[in-house]
């Protein structure tokens, strides 16, 4: 092994609107000097679509400073990899010149949510990023689904991977060979939200690494190929009180959930719309929003049902031990929105249920595709947004879950994902799912 340059780069990067983390690297002897002030950052960054075009309407032009601070307890260090650099780089926060938080930084509309839900209600989130990705190797036969062999064939990337996560003290739940050829899972631990949002970031951005090490391509887009199982992120998440305690569960409610946790969640089907432009964002996550995927295609709440907008995990014991903690999976989501964003509207549009007071309209286990129209509307079922554009729609329509961010905020978010649609709309589905593999 080469010796670790001793001048190696630090990067302070903030995950933006596009869902990419960018940011600027800083040499190892000065990084300390500016870990305070950071370093110069430009405004319109927000209005770059992930291929780095910036949107026609940006509000920003091409003027404004801004600046990249570090957070200092987001910062992510490994030194295992073969080559003479560390891979090294803090998370950073957008602040303007006098060091107040930018209202357009993704990272501090997760910090508000955060805040709100503690300063009103005291409750504190504990959350668990899944992500899957999918290794881009053509000359290799996919091995059977959810099998050891799938897992032994990519045993010396995965043991890689889990060494580089150990390190920069990112914990894992399992490994799991997924339902897709050559397609993997990894469930973090749960943790403090902001926390848990910072090591999605680092994750994805460590998956990408190992693979370069590695000299492999994997790819978090939500769809590979139009016919591939599609890579989603979801969310699971439990509330905690003031003083720690666990207050999701309530078993002789409906759904098992809690007064403060079905205000929570019904907030969330109530903007679900909005929180999916938000958590689905580009052009390609509909094509894996689809019913009979494995993936939410409707607004529905259900126990257990992998393709329920909102899966109510059920706790579990062995020998009169509890194990498992009853929790929520949200799974309308997938790699291109940034872990801020994507977390963050789901606090947002949870506050607005619990400021409400608001009920959940149905439970079900029935397959909403298969319901007629009638039972559907007899409940309250309603069909996700099918395209980028219906959900940008009715992000747009929504004035109460809007009113959780800046009209700069919404402008410059809105004109960014406009200007991805421009760009896609000609595309047919492979060139789509061919396009956003280089990028994600």
């Amino acid at each position: 092994m080469s010796k670790i340059n001793p001048d190696h780069q630090v990067f302070f990067g903030c995950s933006d609107f596009s869902g990419l983390f960018r940011g600027r690297a800083i040499i190892s002897k000065d990084y300390l000097k500016k870990i305070d002030t950071g370093c110069g950052w430009v405004p319109a960054d927000q209005s770059l679509t992930p291929f780095g075009e910036i949107g026609p309407n940006n509000p920003f032009g091409s003027t404004g400073d801004l600046r990249l601070v570090p957070d200092k307890s987001a910062e992510y260090k490994i030194c295992k990899n073969e080559l003479e650099h560390p891979f090294h780089f803090f998370i950073s926060d957008i602040k303007n010149l006098n060091g107040e938080p930018w209202e357009c930084c993704a990272r501090n509309y997760l910090q508000q949510g955060i805040k709100k839900l503690y300063e009103f209600y005291g409750i504190k989130l504990m959350v668990g990023f899944e992500h899957e990705f999918t290794i881009i190797d053509n000359d290799k036969i996919a091995e059977p689904v959810f099998s050891m062999r799938a897992f032994r064939k990519e045993t010396q990337f995965i043991e890689t991977i889990a060494t580089y996560l150990s390190e920069a003290n990112i914990f894992t739940e399992n490994y799991l060979p997924e339902y897709g050829a050559n397609q993997f899972e990894i469930p973090t631990s749960p943790k403090k939200a902001l926390k848990a949002a910072d090591d999605a970031v680092a994750l994805r951005e460590i998956l990408k690494e190992v693979a370069r090490v590695c000299e492999k391509r994997i790819s978090l887009s939500p769809k590979i190929s139009p016919n591939a199982v599609g890579n989603g992120v979801h969310i699971h998440l439990s509330l905690l009180d003031r003083n720690n305690r666990d207050i999701s569960q309530d078993p002789n409610k409906k759904g098992e959930l809690s007064k403060e946790f079905s205000s929570f969640c019904a907030g969330i089907l109530n903007h679900i719309n909005s929180v999916t432009a938000m958590s689905a964002p580009s052009t390609i996550s509909y094509l894996r929003l689809l019913p009979h995927n494995w993936s939410a295609s409707y607004n529905t709440i259900s126990m257990q049902d992998r393709e329920a907008a909102i899966r109510l995990c059920p706790e579990f014991h062995f020998n009169r031990k509890k194990i498992g903690s009853f929790h929520a999976e949200i799974r309308v989501g997938d790699a291109t929105s940034s872990p801020y964003l994507h977390l963050g509207s789901i606090i947002h549009a949870g506050l607005i249920g619990l400021e409400n007071n608001a009920k959940i309209k149905h439970f079900t286990n029935k397959d909403p595709s298969l319901m007629t129209e009638k039972e559907q509307k007899k409940i309250g079922i309603k069909r996700l947004p099918t395209s980028l554009n219906e959900a940008i729609n009715s992000l747009s329509a929504d004035k109460i879950f809007k009113k959780s961010a800046s009209r700069l905020f919404w402008d410059c978010y809105e004109d960014m994902r406009k200007t991805e649609l421009q760009m896609t709309k000609k595309m047919n589905k492979s060139k789509i799912c061919k396009t956003f593999n280089l990028v994600f």
